[in-house]
């Protein structure tokens, strides 16, 4: 029987404004959405076939009450997620740069995402679970960051895949060093790392993204993707790097698209055995960014992150293939 994607991390409130290509500071209307990019990621692995598990901390208050139904009605497994009473949801204001490039603010009150402890996933075994994919910020703050690097070292012994999307959002890095330090180190780790030219620009800012994608310290038998916008998306392994380019779409919103690309490469390289992704060829890479790519336009065409998700036939319809 084919194991689960386990994803972890936050799942928040998106506050949308409704002001395209306003900006933060000029936004006058917000609208509530649901997101948090873990979330996101198994949304849109669920929406393409896989079987996904979802592990965060999630608010005991009516934002958190609606993540959890929400999550439940798109078929994710809860059971190794955690609720503590007296905790909050994390609410992200999201505006829109003329560009169509999200800009973001978090206010935190006592929040669930950043909560949770290491005795609280003590029962999780990796053995369950194909992949686990983490990242976000998740690992900005304490305990949540020691709880998921140390769950990132299990599954990691435990001989299990491991994807790590860091998804920078430097408005909530108060430590930019400490956080460039962690994410290099479970890059050097991860067998699997997504990136976006915006997050490398930012973890190595004395070079253009392309560059920087061949310094990434990888270990042997990983591989790396790194998404280019409107540009398309790099797969590396070792010394050899590909481009795809990305399917042609009128952008209304590109808030998850990123996330898409994450949650397609899952589904297409988080479920086979560990051995079998490190011997992966690179025609195999490439065509698994193309897919990536095909599943970040059907989001960059709609508004919603995470229920902008598609559907396998959606993104096949995009000119992704089912390998």
């Amino acid at each position: 029987m084919t194991r689960a994607i386990l994803c972890a991390g936050e799942a928040l409130v998106d506050l949308i404004s409704l002001s395209p290509g306003m900006g933060l500071g000029d936004s006058t209307l917000f609208e509530s959405r649901l997101g948090g990019a873990p979330m996101n990621v198994a949304i849109g692995a669920r929406r393409l076939g896989a079987s996904v598990s979802f592990l965060g901390k999630i608010g005991c208050d009516p934002f958190g009450d609606r993540l959890w139904s929400a999550m439940e009605r798109e078929g994710l497994d809860l059971s190794p997620s955690v609720r503590e009473g007296g905790t909050s949801t994390t609410l992200a204001f999201v505006a829109l740069d003329r560009d169509g490039k999200p800009q973001f603010r978090f206010y935190r009150d006592n929040a669930a995402d950043v909560s949770l402890k290491e005795e609280e996933v003590a029962s999780v075994d990796p053995r369950r679970w194909s992949c686990l994919s983490f990242g976000s910020i998740s690992l900005l703050e304490e305990p949540s960051s020691s709880t998921y690097l140390g769950l990132f070292g299990r599954f990691r012994e435990a001989g299990v895949i491991t994807a790590y999307d860091p998804n920078v959002r430097p408005l909530a890095i108060d430590r930019p060093e400490h956080f460039r330090s962690i994410a290099m180190e479970v890059i050097s780790k991860a067998d699997i790392v997504k990136i976006s030219d915006d997050d490398l620009r930012w973890l190595c800012p004395s070079k253009e993204p392309e560059e920087s994608l061949m310094d990434l310290p990888i270990s042997q038998g990983s591989v790396a993707f790194l998404t280019l916008g409107a540009r398309g998306a790099m797969a590396r392994k070792g010394e050899t790097v590909t481009s795809v380019p990305a399917h042609p779409v009128e952008v209304k919103d590109t808030t998850g698209c990123g996330d898409a690309f994450m949650a397609a490469i899952l589904v297409k390289l988080g479920q086979m055995d560990r051995e079998e992704l490190h011997r992966l060829h690179q025609d195999y890479l490439t065509k698994t960014a193309a897919f990536g790519c095909a599943a970040a336009s059907v989001v960059a065409g709609r508004i919603g992150a995470a229920f902008a998700m598609g559907t396998l036939e959606e993104v096949i319809a995009r000119g992704g293939t089912g390998l």
